[in-house]
């Protein structure tokens, strides 16, 4: 009760009563509230603070002096107060921590510092923010800070700062104190706060859940520069109060301090490595949130569910698991996870009802609209670009019919100016509301970038009814599609990258809710670009196949739009190494094209270029390049020579003309081919890439390491920053820059780099992809070049059996791994010269291993040339290495004749000057040399 709403007479006295009068005079708080007074049972509200024990008043507060407590007694405060009687209100008590308080030692070290004893000469005042969403334990590290440091503050008052009236109402109750009383102070607020300034010794005030505007709790600062002030709230603007400074957000605990507390509040002591294992899945299924993890804990404990099958309950009922109301208590904690969250929620929906405030309800309107949506995205990266360029695209109208609830979030939440730009500000405000109740958080680094935590983002979806589930959905989807353009910048493409966790959420979400996934036309085929943009055929598969379906349904199968879907199907076949039924789909839609549309028609062009793409990737060189050579042609012509498209087959052909041993005629075509791209759709494109590291793999076929290395670095960083670390496409670029380092003979860096692409091939294309198996052999090839013949023997043994059962006992790169594989028997017969006395043995065990590689040798020779030609690089490698085993064998005379003939058709195939040319050389050399020595003995 106020002072000024009734005379009384006043009991100070002493010198006590001057400077409380003084201190009324001049020094008087600011906006100070007026009215009657209350009984205490209607005068407290039914909010329950974070952390605050139960059956304990509300405002409760503990006084501490010397180590002793002191407590008034509850005195009800009747009306009658108003005629003078001298009743007081309960002093507020603290609630003690948790007897399972775990870790936090970093913040608990962080208050003690920030609030160590005033040097002698500093005697301002202290204040600290711990701030932090519902359920993380702020109140916990706060009350165990206090139990710590009991010995440093001569006084702690403990407020209830949930809102103005509790805290006025606490406040009032610390009249009620033996000291305050015996200073002879009247029972409001305002007096409290005087006193509490006035006393002279170190004294703590802590504002407990202050969720509200900083102002509320500006109002009941106390006056001067002495003391010390904590605050704990959800909202870190409540920085203006203690300075930003000196905040600190309190996030997830570590992962050993939550198996810790876990183990504690499930009462499980003596636990198992496999008990150990269990609870760490557990809360890192929780994300370390410590509420969340000491309820599940206490749910253990209780016998609701085992530890071990606990995963399993939360996978099937994780609404009544985080809303259980028999564990309100845990962490002396009055409200579940859920109802943490939903109390927040419950005030942002109250602010949006309100008719008296325009600003606020539109502001609480746009923070529903924006976390309801984002319920169906993913929860990390939500990017405010997304809605921006939605809202843009959306105001077209070309979206078709919605259904109205759909429409009218649609049109509140992506609102654009009178100039038709996107309303920003409206946005703004939404995400500041959500900020404030630490619903939502900005990135540390980027603005208009956001994250809600993963149990949060949960529940969001949780609390929904299905109805409403279905309606933000619908929003959430629209969002992501009106995203999605057909530009191929580097901005476009990155913009895209970030799309793909979002587009799979919502899909996924779907499914959890029991929504059958249903998309159009153009939502299936805008979402199958973005992923095979981004290296995921996978993904793009599903949307493609599901096109093709809807397309026979209602277009029937010879539709130009059917034959369109079902020739970039077939190619996510091709691209995911599945070449057999990627062939036999190419074959029937090129068929069906060339009657439907005509042979000429670029369609028909595009599904033969397609063909031999996949051709080529089965190692039918003849049959490509025959295609291929069709396809640029008939593509000058109807296309024009600088067409992307005839750029593309004229890259295709070079390609070809490599892997046939043509490099000559590929660099030429090669180079051409990169200007032209450049000139035509940046040097950035991805199929200027593309075209730029087939180019560098051709320099390094003809021995011209530095440029390809050279070029090989450029394109990586390129591909790195425009299609991402993990893209197939940056990985491929790793692969061939591994391969030119082998070749300049940098074989520790080759390893390095080739062992990284191995395992990020494995995860994410899969471990038996075409593209993995590539770099699997490339990683046996150097192992091999470092003397590491045991593993180069084991990793090609494996690579071989992998590429005979995927790609077929025929195919070029089966051969390859075979040729490999031969060379590291090879290897593996080097015998230690030193040990004269087994050099017998040695040679008898070494002849016996070379009988077994020459057999597979000679099986890859005679592949070899039935497959790739015998004039082929590869085959007269695999002849080089068939006459270095007769060589070690001891049989001279064969070794001889096919060293001589590899090296009269390397010379005349490759130059005189190149590095296989000059290796055949060395053969020979060694042959001869190892022939002389042995006549000698």
């Amino acid at each position: 009760m106020s002072d000024s709403n009734r005379p009384r007479e006043n009991p100070l006295k002493g010198k006590f009563k001057g400077f409380l009068d003084r201190l009324m005079g001049a020094d008087r708080p600011r906006n100070e509230r007026h009215g009657g007074s209350r009984s205490a049972s209607a005068g407290v509200p039914e909010v329950a603070g974070e952390g605050r024990a139960l059956n304990v008043m509300q405002g409760a507060d503990v006084y501490l002096r010397d180590s002793t407590l002191y407590v008034a007694q509850k005195i009800e405060v009747h009306e009658q107060a108003r005629r003078g009687q001298d009743h007081t209100l309960l002093v507020p008590q603290r609630p003690n921590s948790s007897a399972l308080f775990t870790g936090r030692e970093d913040t608990l070290e962080r208050l003690k510092n920030h609030f160590a004893p005033h040097d002698e000469g500093d005697r301002c005042r202290k204040s600290f923010l711990l701030y932090g969403m519902g359920g993380i334990g702020k109140t916990q590290i706060c009350l165990k800070f206090v139990e710590k440091m009991a010995g440093r503050f001569s006084h702690v008052f403990w407020i209830d700062a949930s809102s103005e009236d509790t805290i006025d109402l606490g406040l009032k109750g610390l009249c009620s104190h033996p000291e305050a009383k015996a200073a002879g102070i009247s029972v409001s607020s305002k007096s409290a706060l005087l006193w509490i300034g006035s006393l002279s010794r170190e004294w703590l005030l802590v504002f407990d859940n202050a969720d509200g505007a900083p102002e509320v709790v500006e109002k009941f600062i106390p006056s001067g520069s002495k003391g010390n002030i904590l605050v704990t709230s959800r909202n870190r603007s409540l920085g203006r109060v203690t300075s930003y400074e000196s905040s600190l957000e309190i996030v997830q605990m570590a992962e050993e301090e939550a198996i810790a507390l876990l183990l504690k509040a499930s009462h499980l002591t003596g636990h198992s490595e496999d008990v150990y294992s269990t609870a760490q899945q557990i809360v890192n299924e929780l994300c370390c949130l410590p509420l969340a993890v000491d309820q599940a804990g206490a749910s253990i404990e209780a016998g609701l569910c085992s530890i071990d099958n606990y995963l399993e309950h939360l996978s099937r009922h994780r609404n009544k698991l985080m809303n259980h109301p028999s564990f309100r208590g845990a962490s002396q904690y009055n409200r579940t996870v859920y109802e943490t969250w939903d109390l927040s929620f419950n005030e942002i929906e109250s602010r949006a009802n309100k008719t008296s405030d325009g600003h606020g309800r539109a502001a609480a309107q746009a923070a529903i609209l924006i976390l309801e949506t984002a319920a169906f995205l993913h929860h990390e990266n939500i990017f405010e670009a997304a809605f921006r360029k939605a809202a843009m695209e959306i105001s077209k109208g070309q979206h078709g019919r919605l259904e109205e609830k759909v429409e009218t979030c649609i049109n509140q939440l992506l609102q654009l100016e009178k100039d038709q730009s996107w309303n920003q500000f409206f946005f703004h405000e939404g995400i500041r509301v959500l900020i404030s109740f630490s619903l939502i958080k900005q990135h540390s680094t980027s603005f208009g970038i956001y994250a809600i935590h993963p149990l949060m983002h949960q529940w969001s979806r949780d609390r929904m009814l299905l109805s409403q589930k279905k309606c933000m959905m619908q929003v959430s989807k629209l969002i992501l599609v009106n995203c999605v353009t057909m530009e191929m910048t580097a901005e476009s493409i990155a913009f895209k990258r970030l799309l793909v966790p979002h587009i799979k959420a919502n899909y996924q979400s779907q499914e959890e809710s029991g929504f059958k996934r249903v998309f159009d036309y153009d939502e299936y085929s805008r979402f199958s670009y973005v992923f095979h943009e981004n290296g995921m055929w996978e993904d793009a598969e599903y949307f493609q196949y599901n096109i093709v379906e809807m397309r026979i349904r209602k277009q029937g199968p010879e539709h130009p739009d059917t034959l369109t879907s079902m020739g970039k199907l077939a190619l996510m076949y091709s691209l995911q190494g599945r070449y057999q039924e990627a062939g036999e789909l190419q074959l029937k839609v090129m068929g069906l094209v060339k009657r439907v549309l005509g042979a000429e028609h670029p369609d028909t062009l595009t599904s033969m270029n397609d063909l031999a793409f996949t051709y080529s990737k089965q190692g039918k060189y003849e049959e490509s390049t025959q295609l291929e050579l069709k396809v640029l042609d008939l593509r000058k012509r109807v296309l024009g020579l600088e067409h992307p498209h005839t750029l593309a087959s004229m890259n295709n052909l070079a390609w070809t003309y490599s892997n046939q041993g043509k490099y000559d005629e590929a660099a030429q075509l090669q180079l051409k081919v990169v200007d032209l791209f450049k000139r035509v759709l940046g040097p950035e494109h991805p199929h200027t890439l593309t075209s730029m590291v087939n180019l560098a793999r051709t320099y390094s076929e003809q021995g011209k390491y530095d440029e390809a290395a050279q070029l090989g670095l450029n394109v990586l960083d390129l591909r790195k920053r425009v299609l991402g670390p993990e893209h197939p496409d940056t990985l491929t670029s790793m692969n061939n820059l591994a391969l030119t380092y082998s070749s300049q003979g940098k074989y520790d860096e080759a390893a390095q780099l080739q062992l990284k692409v191995v395992n990020l091939f494995k995860r994410v294309l899969g471990p038996e992809h075409p593209e993995t198996l590539i770099s699997m052999n490339n990683l046996a090839m150097r192992y091999s070049n470092q003397g590491k013949y045991e593993e180069a023997a084991q990793l090609g043994l494996k690579v071989l059996d992998l590429r005979t059962r995927v790609l077929g006992p025929e195919h070029p790169g089966t051969l390859t791994s075979m040729s490999n594989l031969a060379l590291a028997y090879t290897n593996q017969g080097k015998y230690d010269e030193a040990a004269q006395l087994e050099l017998k043995a040695l040679d008898l065990r070494k002849r016996g291993k070379y009988e077994e590689t020459a057999q597979l040798q000679l099986k890859i020779l005679d592949l070899h040339k039935r497959v790739l030609g015998p004039e082929h690089p590869y085959t007269l490698t695999s002849m080089n290495n068939l006459a270095s085993t007769y060589s070690i064998q001891g049989n001279h005379e064969e070794a001889t004749k096919l060293s001589l003939k590899s090296l009269d058709m390397h010379t005349k195939v490759l130059g005189p000057e190149h590095s296989d040319t000059l290796t055949s050389m060395a053969s020979l050399t060694t042959t001869h040399s190892v022939q002389y020595e042995e006549a000698e003995k």
